[in-house]
């Protein structure tokens, strides 16, 4: 095979050919670009290991091993012997050239992230936060292709906590106060705050206050604004109280017959102070009078250096929290005149404030925006670049003890954000991964509590109440009603979404109706709008299915008769008659496949002599390797003819559930190897729960699914890809350690009390 050259439009597409032709185990000689694209030299690493050994020896003994030759006066022999050796020095050279440059000369995707979010001013802390769960998904594109923006860019969101609804702020009004050091922009900022409120209710409930008595102009200034804006402006000097000005604004008006009573939104700009003034604890006092602690909002510099900022941070927190109320959040100014904003929206993660606003200039109130999280951060990333300033050097200059203290504290502090931040997300992705996570927890309390709290929350009106309340189309999934193989109990019903992707809810069969009737009633007061069955019911089941407007689709085989123009035909058979669709996208057996589709209106009977059949389509499906095209698996389906449900967007989704039973008998085994659930029946739900969240995920194409699965591989602290089984244990290893890190929260909290 040896030494083989691939070019291909990108790396991603050239490693695939590699792969392809080579297979897991290969030397990359070479990795350039070229004209058209991306260059890679490889070749198989037994081969390599077989060339190095037979050239190790010096040219010398390959010249003598050909000495006999030499005597031979033919120059054409002398020729070819120059030649052999000059060749076998190339070939040396060239294998130890490759090895050295695919070892030390193509950095790694991770390193040329992690400089990127540096050069962008994030710390070294935060980029190696987010660069050791990076998915297996990228490990092939160029670090500077959308792909891979569009991850880091949603790593730095999920940390990046944003003021949600600004309606409901104004709505709820309430006093607020600018805090931050000397020349940030406070006084401006409290004009165009104040500003956003009046062009949406006017400014007869506004009042600005200023308690800056220090700088000269401070208050005529704010009267100049106060002035444009038709709103009120109180000035306080320095001994002034504040809390009986702000009885005053914010009491009722019938309580106080004044025309400044009752003011929904008071906006305060204070004086400004340094973080090292010892006076800053006494001036956050002094905003805790009142009827109501105004909440304190730090206006930030963006131009500002990131330790100045660090510690401008700290000096008010902690002045705030001594004052009793911790920064209700902060407002980013000047970001017009910063060279890089990912020093100070790295503060900003790290402290774990608020970000309400961003301001870029001088105009009142054009230039306070709302935050737009995506356009920020890829801002701040576009505005990564070489700086003499901009080093990670000094991260590496710690003691070793002081060193190694501060990484296992910034390593659980990330395990812990890591583990909210995954659930978080698949709270909002899985209907019923709250009540996943409330029952895990359940396994953990004393057998009696635990088992009774287990019973009611797995209970079939409790996930009733999440569908009803989700108020979202969702689907059924009916195995066969007999025991999994491996097992002695029958697979679950599991919801599906609308789309046919398993979500972490699920029915014990036993608990079901008697008869099938009866069953699929069931189901439709619980609302699925269709079913999937790896078994074809009674022609009559699914008459009443149909009559009630509910669509069904079912697993066969090709020996299945089915009634066609008049004949009975087996359905593999049949098929020959019917429509090729579009193939479809999916994974299959962990590989990319593509499953190519045949459709056929046609009937189906109870009974041969029954002279009319319900309308049904069939389905045939070939499932082939997404590279070779070569067949890896066939299917044949049966569905329901309703004409408003898409059957054939859902027959992926329909071989991916195939493997359900299969991953939640694994599933049982594992929980009871962790002695978990002491009861079988409460173990194999909630063991059929956590399956179908695993191979949700495993299939799941979107951006979510695939930070989820990144950031899985760092908690459990191994690649699991898209595997469903490494998925599942993962998924077990996240619950058990955000388990025992909120046991540990409690227990500091009642040692503390």
């Amino acid at each position: 095979m040896g030494v083989q050259r691939f070019v291909a439009s990108n790396s991603r597409e050239a490693m695939r050919q590699v792969r392809s032709a080579l297979g897991d185990q290969v030397l990359i000689l070479s990795n350039r670009s070229v004209e058209g694209g991306v260059e890679i030299i490889a070749m198989p690493e037994q081969e390599h290991e077989q060339a190095l050994s037979s050239v190790d020896g010096p040219a010398e003994d390959v010249a003598s091993a050909e000495a006999p030759m030499a005597t031979v006066t033919d120059p054409t022999v002398e020729t070819l012997q120059a030649l052999n050796r000059q060749l076998l020095d190339d070939v040396r050279a060239m294998l130890r050239e490759g090895v050295a440059s695919s070892q030390a000369s193509t950095p790694s995707l991770a390193t040329i992230l992690r400089q990127r979010l540096i050069q962008a001013g994030f710390s070294a802390a935060l980029a190696d936060e987010i660069i050791q769960d990076s998915p297996d998904e990228l490990r092939d594109e160029p670090a500077e292709s959308p792909a891979v923006t569009a991850w880091l860019v949603r790593q730095l969101s999920s940390r990046l906590s944003l003021l949600e609804d600004e309606e409901a702020l104004f709505a709820d009004g309430g006093v607020f106060a600018l805090v931050g050091p000397t020349g940030v922009g406070k006084t401006t900022t409290t004009a165009k705050l104040a500003s956003r409120y009046v062009m949406r209710h006017g400014p007869k409930d506004v009042a600005l206050v200023t308690t800056d008595s220090y700088r000269i102009g401070a208050a005529e200034q704010l009267r100049i604004y106060a002035r444009l804006l038709g709103t009120e402006v109180h000035a306080l000097e320095q001994n002034g109280d504040l809390g009986d000005l702000l009885t005053r604004l914010t009491q009722p008006r019938r309580a106080l017959l004044s025309r400044s009573a009752g003011k929904k939104l008071t906006v305060i700009d204070t004086v400004g102070m340094s973080q090292r003034d010892q006076h800053l604890v006494g001036e956050i006092s002094r905003l805790g009078s009142g009827p109501a602690p105004a909440r304190r909002v730090l206006v930030l510099n963006a131009a500002s250096h990131g330790d100045t900022l660090a510690q401008v941070i700290d000096a008010w927190q902690q002045a705030s929290l001594e004052a009793g109320e911790p920064l209700w959040g902060c407002i980013l100014t000047k970001l017009d005149e910063a060279a890089r904003l990912g020093n100070v929206l790295d503060v900003v993660i790290r402290h774990r404030l608020k970000l309400c606003y961003v301001s870029r200039g001088q105009r009142v109130p054009e230039d306070l925006e709302r935050v737009d999280a995506t356009s920020l951060l890829n801002e701040a990333l576009a505005l990564a670049g070489e700086s003499p300033f901009v080093s990670d050097a000094a991260a590496r200059t710690l003691p070793p003890q002081q060193a190694r203290q501060q990484a296992i504290s910034r390593g659980v502090l990330r395990q812990s954000d890591a583990l909210a931040a995954t659930l978080d997300t698949l709270k909002q992705h899985n209907l019923g991964m709250t009540l996943l996570e409330q029952a895990w927890h359940r396994t953990r309390l004393p057998t009696a509590s635990g088992g009774e709290e287990f019973s009611r929350l797995m209970a079939g009106v409790t996930q009733q109440s999440l569908l009803s309340a989700a108020d979202t189309p969702h689907a059924l999934y009916w195995s066969k009603a007999v025991s999994v193989s491996g097992a002695d109990q029958a697979m679950p019903l599991v919801s599906l979404d609308h789309q046919g992707m398993p979500q972490p809810l699920t029915w014990p069969r036993h608990r079901l109706p008697a008869g099938s009737g009866e069953q699929f009633r069931w189901a439709e007061k619980l609302g699925a709008g269709w079913h999937l069955m790896t078994q074809l019911p009674t022609v009559a089941d699914l008459e009443r299915i149909d009559a009630a407007g509910r669509g069904w689709l079912a697993a066969v085989t090709g020996t299945r008769r089915i009634r066609h123009d008049g004949e009975w035909l087996a359905l593999s058979q049949a098929m020959a008659l019917g429509e090729t669709l579009e193939p479809r996208p999916l994974r299959h057996q962990g590989r990319a496949a593509s499953l190519h589709l045949t459709r056929l209106e046609t009937s189906i009977s109870q009974r041969r002599r029954d002279s009319h059949g319900l309308p049904v389509v069939a389905w045939y499906g070939e499932i082939r390797d997404a590279d070779e095209g070569r067949r890896l698996a066939r299917r044949f389906w049966l569905s329901s003819s309703h004409p408003g449900l898409d059957i054939a967007s859902r027959l992926p989704q329909a071989v991916i559930a195939e493997a359900l039973p299969g991953l939640t008998r694994q599933a049982d085994q594992l929980l009871q190897a962790r002695g978990l659930v002491e009861d079988r029946e409460q173990r194999w739900q909630l063991a059929s729960t956590l399956s179908a969240l695993a191979l949700r995920l495993s299939a799941e194409e979107a951006n979510w699914a695939m930070d989820v699965r990144a950031r899985l591989s760092g908690i459990a602290q191994r690649r699991c890809g898209r595997r469903p089984r490494a998925l599942l244990e993962a998924l077990m290893d996240t619950l058990s350690a955000h388990d025992a890190l909120a046991g540990l929260a409690s227990s500091d909290r009642a040692l503390a009390a």
